[in-house]
């Protein structure tokens, strides 16, 4: 019997919502993986790290190919975990010759064959292909990406000349990205982490993408400029938690990925995409809806400024408001917000629950500072979260008992 190997998976996760994710994680895997497993997350990384002891890597691979893993966008198999000296990346140059180093030395064998036992793959005459990436996140450094994938390809070549480049439809995609951490559970897996300072190590993940389906095109055909991407849809959607025969709104739901997503998970609730831009929703909106399949969405054309809904007949608003950046102006916004606060508050009952997604954070907490807000209102939390490369906010607000009027009260 082999020994168990200490197998590191990096899950890609809406950036902000990692602990929407890993309990999603958890409960696609459940079942799938019997080895006990760890999982670590940051906020706000976007990764959740997957730490499991297994003497058959290859039918954890198969599991995560195999789960719907519906809050991630992607999945990587870590071959090593570097610690990158500060020294070292403050110099582009040492910075990718260290990394070309790294690649060298690395252990592809045993994850090149893992993947490729797991994925099915067949011996073919042709060569096999692959393609280099590298994900510089948060962390920036003046050495380009280009050339940081160029030094992790050439080196992957060198260890395996019968390997060739190819940037479309390749075999396997050679990942490297890299982060700080001040994760224990992480340090203490780097060899040499000794006093990094408060913002902790730098750390170089290598490693292969293990391919799933690609989540953006997932229940729709048609995006916009603004569309959410799917993965981002369903944490929210999780995250507001709807119980059977509630209505959940979506009072700008452009091309509808929030209710679908939201509609698709939860099949005995409902959901309403209101929208303004006719043509959104007729043609994208209803267009998605057609091709999900799902049948407890309705969508209504609808101004967020004047809601053709009932006082208190929403249990629960979900919605990604305009930010003023990629459509519409800040000016715009301005006028707009304290209108949809006013109109989210009447559809609402009582302890009803709004999750607004929003850039504009000061605007938002003006409008929450307003007399008749305040008496609306209150700010459950504020959960930072990251979006197309934009600091976001997501605001959960509850909305209070109505203050008694005078004439109650007398």
């Amino acid at each position: 019997m082999s020994n168990p190997q200490s197998l590191h998976v990096v899950l890609h996760v809406p950036e902000g919502l990692e602990f929407v994710a890993v309990d999603d994680i958890k409960e696609s895997l459940k079942g799938k993986i019997t080895e006990e497993a760890t999982f670590l997350s940051e906020p706000k990384t976007g990764r959740v790290h997957l730490m499991v002891q297994t003497t058959k890597p290859s039918q954890i691979i198969q599991s995560l190919k195999s789960a719907t893993l519906l809050s991630v966008y992607s999945v990587t198999l870590v071959v090593s975990e570097t610690n990158i000296p500060q020294s070292t990346f403050d110099d582009p140059q040492l910075t990718y010759d260290f990394t070309n180093d790294v690649t060298l030395a690395s252990p592809w064998e045993n994850a090149l064959e893992a993947v490729s036992i797991a994925s099915g793959s067949n011996s073919s005459d042709l060569a096999p292909t692959f393609r280099a990436t590298f994900h510089k996140g948060q962390l920036k450094n003046s050495a380009q990406s280009q050339k940081l994938a160029g030094y992790i390809g050439f080196a992957f070549s060198q260890r395996h000349p019968d390997w060739k480049v190819k940037l479309t439809e390749y075999d396997q995609e050679v990942v490297a990205l890299w982060f700080r951490s001040t994760e224990k559970a992480m340090l203490e897996r780097l060899a040499s982490c000794a006093d990094h300072g408060e913002d902790g190590p730098i750390v170089l993940l290598l490693g292969l993408t293990i391919p799933i389906k690609d989540p953006k095109y997932r229940n729709r055909v048609h995006v916009g400029r603004t569309s959410l991407n799917p993965c981002i849809a369903y944490c929210l959607a999780r995250l507001a938690d709807p119980k059977p025969g509630q209505v959940i709104l979506d009072m700008c739901c452009g091309t509808g990925t929030i209710p679908l997503e939201g509609a698709s998970k939860y099949p005995s609730t409902m959901w309403i995409g209101s929208e303004v831009n006719l043509r959104t929703l007729c043609v994208k909106a209803k267009g998605n809806l057609e091709h999900s399949g799902v049948n407890n969405v309705d969508l209504m054309v609808g101004d967020g400024r004047c809601l053709a809904l009932r006082s208190g007949c929403i249990d629960t608003v979900v919605c990604d408001w305009p930010w003023g950046l990629r459509e519409g102006s800040y000016s715009a916004i301005q006028k707009l917000y304290p209108k949809f606060i006013k109109q989210i508050g009447r559809v609402l009952p009582t302890h009803g629950k709004a999750l607004i997604v929003t850039q504009g954070q000061k605007l938002f907490n003006r409008v929450l500072a307003y007399s008749w807000s305040k008496d609306m209102w209150t700010t459950d939390s504020i959960i930072p979260i990251g979006i197309g490369g934009y600091d976001v906010y997501l605001y959960i607000l509850i909305k209070k008992e109505p203050k008694p009027s005078a004439e109650t009260t007398s």
